[in-house]
Parts: C-alpha cells; structure tokens; sequence
C-alpha cells in the first residue's frame, strides 16, 4: 500500500540523526553506532515494505521499535529526562504500535 513505509523512513531518519546528535555533542560513540545501526533497520524496513515484502518490513520495524523501546525506556526510568530518553521511548512504543499492527495485517 501506498505510504506504508514513510514511518519506517521518518523513525530511521530520526534515530540515525539522534545519534549523530549525541556524538557532535556528548562525542558518544556508543550513540553514533547505535543510531547506525538501529536507524539501518528501520530504512531496511521500509525498503523492504516498498518492494511489497509488507509482513517482513513490519515485523523488522517492530524489532528496532522494540530495541529502542527497550534501551531509552530504561535510560528515561533512570533519568526522567524528556530528551533524548523520553521522547525516543515515546517514539518507539508509537512505532511499535504501528508496525505490529500492520505486520498482523499483512501476515492475515
């Protein structure tokens, strides 16, 4: 369908522009690989959802939103700090939502 995969684009954007953010500022290199890495996943996602492989694409997006989920969901319990913990724990529980709704979608 069309437009299913500009989630996947615009998480990966921002996760991948997060982590050069967190390295031209802090120098972490921790947040340049992770955002790398993490951010990779999503575009492959919507890649993938582009060249009608929806159920793949959704279930890859709904990994990375859970690995994001996982790891800003704890530095925000530790912190309480709405950025960059908050709004990325924020960001993949909506990410998630969306994409395991539609790889259910896609799997029926």
């Amino acid at each position: 369908m069309p437009g299913e995969a500009h989630p996947a684009f615009g998480v990966g954007g921002l996760v991948v522009g997060g982590g050069i953010l967190g390295f031209v500022q802090k120098a972490s290199k921790g947040s340049l690989i992770g955002g790398s890495v993490l951010g990779a996943g999503f575009l492959g996602a919507g890649l993938l959802i582009n060249k009608g492989e929806g159920f793949y694409g959704h279930s890859l997006a709904s990994g990375c939103a859970l690995s994001l989920m996982g790891v800003f969901g704890s530095k925000f319990i530790k912190s309480r700090a709405i950025f960059p913990a908050g709004l990325y724990t924020i960001l993949g529980m909506a990410s998630f939502a969306y994409h395991g709704k539609k790889a259910i979608e896609w799997k029926e």
